[in-house]
Formats: structure tokens, sequence, C-alpha cells
């Protein structure tokens, strides 16, 4: 018979325990708290990944209008010391019809008497530096359009949110996560 007693003096003690609610609900407004730092700190993160590929793509285009400038200005001069258009086109990969219009731009040139060779390396080389940059821009670019799907597949930021963080268009957001599956 001890053995009832004992027994039936436990089941009010566990049913006192699983009837208690307090406890659950005292953490239930942590945890709540805790997922909304986390979601800032997220946010702030991205935020921040976000403005450095920015400036990054800012530096990318300031870089290849520079080596843009300078390229055409080879390719004038180099037309303007007698190279051909079909050369200059081989050498820089424009085609001819863009090679000649960039000439035409550079009315002011005087023949610089370099000889051919050289004409033929400057171009060579400033044609490579602006491949370079321009894939570079191109990296910079993949990369910021992942964190765009990311921020909006963990839906850490809006599409106007993500617009003003990134200087893009909401309709771009919207074009460049067509594709992404975004959490429910």
């Amino acid at each position: 018979m001890p053995a009832r007693t004992s027994s039936a003096t436990a089941l009010p003690v566990q049913a006192r325990l699983t009837a208690g609610r307090y406890a659950y609900r005292a953490k239930a407004p942590r945890a709540q708290a805790q997922a909304e730092a986390e979601n800032q700190a997220e946010h702030a993160s991205l935020a921040h990944a976000l403005g450095v590929h920015r400036q990054l793509l800012s530096h990318a285009a300031s870089a290849i209008r520079t080596l843009t400038a300078v390229r055409n200005e080879l390719m004038a001069q180099a037309i303007e010391d007698g190279l051909t258009l079909a050369t200059v086109s081989a050498v820089t990969g424009e085609n001819i019809k863009a090679v000649r219009t960039i000439a035409l731009a550079y009315d002011d040139l005087h023949p610089s008497g370099l000889p051919r060779q050289w004409h033929l390396s400057a171009l060579q080389a400033k044609s490579a530096e602006l491949q370079a940059a321009e894939k570079h821009r191109d990296l910079i670019t993949e990369r910021r359009e992942a964190l765009i799907v990311r921020a909006l597949r963990d839906q850490v930021c809006d599409d106007l949110d993500l617009a003003s963080l990134t200087g893009l268009t909401p309709d771009h957001i919207r074009r460049a996560s067509r594709g992404a599956a975004r959490s429910a």
C-alpha cells in the first residue's frame, strides 16, 4: 500500500509542473527579443556588406572610365600616326566602326612620330588592363547580386530597403531576385 501513496503524491507534483506555464511565458519575450537582436545584427551586417560593394563598384567604374579614356586616346593617336583601322581593331578587340568613331572624336591630335610597335604594345597593355578591370567589376556585381538574393530569401530586407542600400531601383531588385525563392 505505501507504493500507492507515493505514486499518488507524485502525480499532483507532476501535474503542478506541467500546469505551471508561468516559466514558459516568461521565456517567450526573451526568445523573441533575442530573435529580433539577431535579425538586427544580420541586417546591420548585410547593410555594411552592401555598402562596401557599392563603394567597390564605384571605384571599379571610375577605373574603367579612366582606362577607357586613355585607351581611346591611344587608339586615336595610333590612327593619326598611320596604323590602319583594322590593325587597331584587331589589337583592342573593338569593331572597326567603334575605332573609326573614337579616332574621329580626337580631331586635334598631331602625328607623334612614335614607332608602330610602340603603339601596338601600348594598345595591347591598356586593353588588357581594361578587360581585367571589367572582369573585376563583374565579379563585384555578382557578389552584390548574391547578397541581394540572400537578403530577400532570409527576409532581412525588403525591396525598397535593398534599393536604398545598393543604389539600384526597386524594379532592378525585383528583376534580380525573380528566380530566388523567398522564405514564407
